[in-house]
């Protein structure tokens, strides 16, 4: 597998950054700093999703993440990690179904669309919906939907499990979006 960077057309390689991840000696006891530790984290690629739940009278609303992880195949378990300061904190934390969609090359405008802080309403033609009735992202490599199986708090952040209920795999020949050191990327087979 090659990352190449999301720059534009055509994708070119990426290049080695230039940000300098400083090391520390580790013989000393002071703790790394936030800085550090963002830089380091910033160097570990990930995929790019949309989390979508229901939002009672105001809709639907979605969310971009890069947080997602699968945790157990029994029972099929998810997580992903959402900010405490976030705006919608109550709403995505409370909610008893949420989906996710793993998004596409291509999909880097959608990505910014609903990870944007001031508005999370999901507009209709991003949006098809799966037989147990949550909206996903239209075009997304694949769809999860889940039930909330617990929540745990973790710094920051509140981590979120969903137990499987329902799958989508949509766009399987596709290559994803993908995310690495503060860049959109795709990942080349």
């Amino acid at each position: 597998m090659a990352l190449v960077e999301r720059a534009g057309p055509p994708p070119r390689s990426i290049q080695p950054s230039t940000r300098e991840l400083k090391l520390r000696d580790v013989s000393t006891s002071e703790a790394p700093g936030v800085a550090e530790f963002r830089a380091l984290m910033s160097r570990f690629a990930t995929g790019v999703c949309v989390i979508a739940v229901e939002a009672g009278e105001t809709g639907i609303s979605g969310m971009t993440v890069n947080s997602l992880v699968s945790v157990s195949l029994d029972p099929m378990l998810v997580s992903w990690s959402l900010q405490n300061a976030s705006s919608q904190f109550d709403r995505y934390a409370g909610a008893e179904r949420f989906s996710i969609s793993i998004l596409r090359e291509g999909q880097a405008d959608l990505a910014m669309r609903y990870a944007s802080r001031a508005d999370s309403q999901l507009r209709s033609d991003d949006f098809v919906t799966l037989r147990g009735g949550l909206p996903v992202v239209a075009g997304a490599l694949g769809h999860v939907e889940c039930t909330r199986w617990a929540t745990y708090p973790a710094g920051d952040h509140t981590m979120i499990l969903g137990e499987v209920a329902d799958l989508d795999l949509a766009g399987q020949d596709e290559p994803p979006l993908a995310f690495f050191d503060g860049r959109f990327c795709r990942i080349d087979r």
